[in-house]
Order: structure tokens, then sequence, then C-alpha cells
């Protein structure tokens, strides 16, 4: 079945709510969804080409937005780059999307994961994801800037 969600499609049962969940026991490096000055959003994607056009949308936006094509990647970028956002797909290379999301969440607890897919076979990987507490935001590819931007907007 097939849900919409601020104007995407989404292709996967009952779409978890935005992560705000709030964490005791942060150290306070990471307040700055509560801070005025530009969300800082990391794209995750193995197509260049996908996460360039991304970080030029988000950028035009006044965003600070930064890619990576590697789980590795974002986790190395995200502890340099102290992410509000990670708009991560979810088939790359090394480690998908959904353990880049627990690893950086883990690390930044504020920090909002939304993942993308334009493959059904990430289903599972979400299932699994859920069932061991980690509730991701997902959107289908193609991706909609103007919808993405909508939900990014939400996390101010």
């Amino acid at each position: 079945m097939m849900q919409m969600s601020a104007g995407i499609l989404l292709p996967f049962p009952d779409p978890p709510p935005p992560n705000f969940r709030d964490f005791e026991g942060n150290d306070g490096a990471h307040d700055s969804l509560d801070s005025a000055g530009p969300l800082r959003i990391i794209v995750v994607d193995d197509e260049t080409r996908i996460a360039s056009t991304l970080v030029e949308i988000l950028k035009d936006e006044g965003f600070d937005a930064r890619s990576a094509s590697t789980g590795d990647g974002a986790l190395d970028l995200a502890r340099s780059f102290t992410p509000d956002v990670v708009l991560s797909d979810v088939i790359i290379p090394g480690m998908n999307g959904i353990e880049v999301g627990i690893q950086i969440s883990r690390l930044f607890p504020k920090c909002r994961v939304i993942l993308f897919s334009g493959q059904a076979a990430t289903l599972d990987l979400v299932k699994d994801a859920r069932q061991r507490g980690h509730e991701f935001e997902i959107l289908a590819k193609p991706i909609k800037p103007a919808a993405l931007l909508a939900i990014i907007r939400e996390a101010r």
C-alpha cells in the first residue's frame, strides 16, 4: 500500500513519525536545531549526480549542505560537521543507509535521519531496523525537491 506524506508517495507501510526524540545524557555539543543559523545537512548517495544536485538545491535554500558517497564517508563527515539532518540513500557501498542512520543517531541524538530509496527490497532492511528499535523517515526516489524542503524545514 502506498502512503502519501508531504506530497511524496511512500511505498512503505506506516511510515514512522519524524525523529524528534529528546535524549537525556546528551553532552550539549549538538544543540543547533534550537539555534539560529542554517541547518547542517549531510546527503549520502553513491550516485554523485544525485548527491551533488541535492546539495546544490539545499544550499540554494540557505542550508549548509555537504555530501558523502559511502557510509564510512558519511560517518567521518558527521564527526567533523555535526549534522542536524542526514538524508541518505538506503543502498550505498559499505554499510547501508540504515546502519549509517543508527551510528549517526548514536553520535548525535538530536540529528534527524531521513532515508530514501528507489528499491522495494529496502523494505526488509527498514523492518529489521524498526524491530531493533530504530525509526527513520523513508522517502521514495525520485525525490521531489519541494516536498523534501518542506520535510527538512520541519526540523526547526
